[in-house]
């Protein structure tokens, strides 16, 4: 007579094996998050190298200035933000998918233009992830800090805040305190900051200068902010009130024009209805027109 033997596992071996998976499972998630990181740190690097050949190419029609420091025929006026600096490469052509000025886990556009030759759904609030150091050109030194993610603060150096790290919130890192940075000679890398948690910027360097401020020697320089909030009007943007803006100045452009707190958003002192000296003008209108 044959025995039936029971094949099914024991109690003590599936908790072996339990065991065995959780250990697995635990090393295999930190081990994929590592690997998405890497790929989305690599494609905006690429988005990043994108944009810094995209003001290349404009600085060649204009005299090696970028678009942030040429006048926009557009809106009649020099950028005030990085999306008015971006938005004209665009209109000039040289860009046709504003999807580069996005960053996997960060800011992203949507892929709409608009239509020419204003294209005012480009660049649109909360569709730009980058900033900009204003006022450099074609010329300037090879390792100045150009593009790079936007910051949380706008001084010199800018800052970043590593509490937020891998959200999408203004002036995030990514985790382990890491921000992407393109320089005026086209190299793209991702550098790690001075710490992980808080409020972040440029590691020191021997000297006591950082990589921002080396190569601008120690001259502050100003930074183009991505607007993340606003109207959604078309458009220029160069007017909308910027979060984080620089400490003392309430009103005015991005970051605001010091001393400047009574004047209409972005615009200029004491002039809450009619220009200065006139009480009867129309609001905002034209003096001696009661």
């Amino acid at each position: 007579m044959k025995t039936k033997h029971n094949h099914a596992f024991t109690l003590i071996e599936l908790l072996v094996v339990i065991t065995i998976i959780a250990i697995l499972a635990s090393l295999a998630v930190p081990a994929y998050s590592g690997i998405q990181k890497m790929g989305n740190q690599a494609k905006g690097i690429n988005n990043c190298k994108q944009i810094i050949l995209s003001l290349k190419q404009f600085s060649k029609d204009n005299n090696s200035q970028y678009s942030d420091s040429v006048n926009n025929t557009q809106t009649g006026g020099i950028a005030a933000t990085a999306n008015d600096a971006f938005r004209f490469l665009v209109q000039e052509q040289i860009v046709a998918d504003e999807r580069i000025f996005g960053c996997p886990a960060g800011y992203n556009p949507d892929g709409n233009i608009g239509v020419a030759p204003g294209f005012a759904m480009a660049l649109t609030p909360g569709e730009n992830h980058w900033a900009m150091t204003a006022g450099q050109t074609d010329a300037t030194q090879g390792n100045m800090p150009l593009v790079y993610e936007n910051s949380a603060t706008y001084g010199w150096p800018p800052q970043w805040n590593a509490d937020v790290a891998g959200q999408i919130k203004p002036g995030r890192t990514w985790p382990g305190g890491e921000i992407i940075i393109g320089r005026n000679d086209g190299s793209v890398q991702v550098e790690k900051l001075n710490g992980k948690k808080g409020t972040v910027g440029p590691k020191a360097m021997a000297g006591g200068l950082n990589s921002f401020t080396q190569p601008s020697q120690g001259q502050p320089q100003r930074v183009l902010p991505a607007v993340i909030a606003g109207s959604t009007m078309g458009g220029s943007y160069n007017n909308m009130q910027q979060p984080g803006g620089l400490p003392g100045q309430p009103g005015g452009l991005p970051g605001g024009l010091p001393g400047q707190p009574g004047g209409l958003p972005g615009g200029l002192p004491g002039q809450p209805g009619g220009l200065p000296g006139q009480p009867g003008g129309l609001p905002g209108g034209l003096p001696g027109n009661p």
